[in-house]
């Protein structure tokens, strides 16, 4: 008698789950078949036979609905040109990791293109450096001396505060447009300013020919070995 009881409870419940659960979306058409022939079988009654006809009646709208659905939502996909290739591909780049953005954010540290810089002076060409951790920011420019305020220092290039193991490179803007310059001073994370005095003096081949004034100008920190630098920073130099 217990069997037949839990038998009976368990093709309740699948039918139940059909009818008042809001729909079939939750049981398999398989499962909810069984039930209802389970339901039927012990019940025996003209009143639930009624109900479990309902059931089916519903079973089939339902299914005729999801068909329609379906039918409806291909048509109107290969109306506008999605082909079940196409929306694949696009589910695929849904779920797919989001790709490294790191080289598009670090461009936008810089107040200007690095590649426009043309080293021209103080001995090194860093036009191949990979920009690096160390960040400036806020560049003043006086008549005599530039001023800066470090972001991030150079720890991660293996300096100390007061190390000055890197090259601070100044360009400014000639005349035609072209941004010219290059190193002109050693530089250590607790300098916040840099004199200028080599650039007037003729540096390495520095030169202000053809450069206004005022002028933009841009600040650098270059690796000693060219291959790293810091972001760069922009301001206008009177003098």
């Amino acid at each position: 008698m217990k069997q037949t009881k839990t038998a009976w409870l368990a093709g309740l419940v699948l039918v139940a789950a059909a009818m008042w659960g809001g729909g079939c979306s939750s049981l398999t058409p398989e499962a909810l078949e069984a039930g209802v022939a389970q339901a039927r079988k012990l019940a025996g009654t003209a009143g639930i036979e009624e109900r479990l006809a309902a059931v089916e009646e519903r079973m089939a709208a339902g299914e005729k609905r999801d068909q329609l659905a379906y039918a409806f939502t291909w048509l109107t996909a290969e109306k506008a040109g999605i082909t079940e290739t196409v929306a694949r591909d696009w589910l695929a780049g849904r779920t797919a990791p989001a790709e490294d953005e790191s080289e598009e954010v670090a461009t936008d540290v810089d107040a200007i293109d690095y590649a426009s810089l043309k080293w021209k002076f103080g001995g090194v060409d860093g036009a191949k450096a990979a920009l690096s951790s160390p960040r400036l920011s806020g560049l003043k420019a006086g008549t005599k001396s530039i001023s800066y305020k470090w972001e991030q220092g150079l720890s991660d290039w293996g300096l100390s505060n007061g190390d000055a193991g890197a090259l601070a490179c100044l360009f400014v803007e000639r005349s035609n447009g072209e941004i010219v310059g290059g190193k002109f001073d050693w530089v250590s994370t607790s300098r916040s300013s840099r004199g200028l005095e080599n650039i007037f003096d003729g540096y390495s081949g520095w030169t202000l020919d053809g450069v206004p004034n005022p002028a933009k100008c841009y600040f650098v920190v270059l690796s000693s070995d060219g291959r790293k630098r810091s972001n760069i920073v922009g301001a206008e130099w009177k003098r």
